[in-house]
């Protein structure tokens, strides 16, 4: 059983562990209830990118409980109660990507990183830390539509290598340049998570300039 970060959305300042499970059960009730969360997760985001500058996303598998089939954002995950956000990017990139990553704080620090070791980039993923902030984004649990509230800690990272569906979690790996997936986002946004729209369209113009280092 695995023990989360929650926070509190009226006071969202110190974390409690609750099991993941409870969690999600706890809300989906809740937002029943009252149209709204009361709860938010905390969560690691990365927004991962190859050398060709196309965000690489994945098809989640149509077994999973949570967005079935809905394509979303490549690597990410819950952070257990006691861990960080970095060191749960770090364990993310290894098991999702099966690579060690580099993450840095800063876009001075990332550019430096990239220039020096742009030809590794087959073996291992650059990550530059962008923002922590809350967000509510919709959720298809058990076939139920809900609102999730998230403290997200976002990423931007950048990996050459080949990349595969990882276990059960994912059907495919799909590759867009930011051009194609906005228009197709706009002619199907049902196909996407709530997650991977509102990100993509909060942080357009970050992501545009951090694309403008590779």
């Amino acid at each position: 059983m695995e023990l989360v970060n929650v926070y509190n959305l009226e006071d969202p300042r110190v974390a409690q562990p609750m099991l993941r499970e409870e969690f999600y059960n706890e809300q989906i009730e809740h937002y029943k209830k009252n149209n709204k969360p009361s709860k938010a997760v905390e969560v690691v985001h990365i927004l991962l990118f190859n050398k060709h500058k196309q965000i690489v996303l994945q098809k989640r598998s149509r077994t999973k409980n949570h967005n079935p089939g809905l394509i979303d954002k490549a690597v990410g995950g819950h952070i257990t109660f006691g861990n960080s956000p970095f060191y749960t990017l770090i364990v993310e990139t290894v098991q999702e990507l099966r690579v060690p990553s580099i993450v840095l704080y800063n876009k001075e620090d990332f550019s430096k990183t990239y220039s020096l070791l742009n030809s590794y980039l087959d073996n291992i993923a650059i990550v530059q830390y962008f923002d922590t902030h809350l967000f509510e984004s919709e959720r298809v649990i058990n076939k139920e539509l809900v609102k999730i509230a998230n403290k997200s800690h976002l990423f931007l990272g950048v990996y050459g290598g080949a990349t595969q569906p990882i276990d059960q979690e994912a059907s495919g790996v799909l590759y867009y340049s930011l051009s194609e997936l906005r228009a197709e986002m706009a002619e199907r946004p049902d196909n996407f998570t709530g997650d991977i729209k509102y990100l993509l369209l909060k942080y357009a113009t970050d992501i545009d300039q951090f694309l403008a280092q590779i």
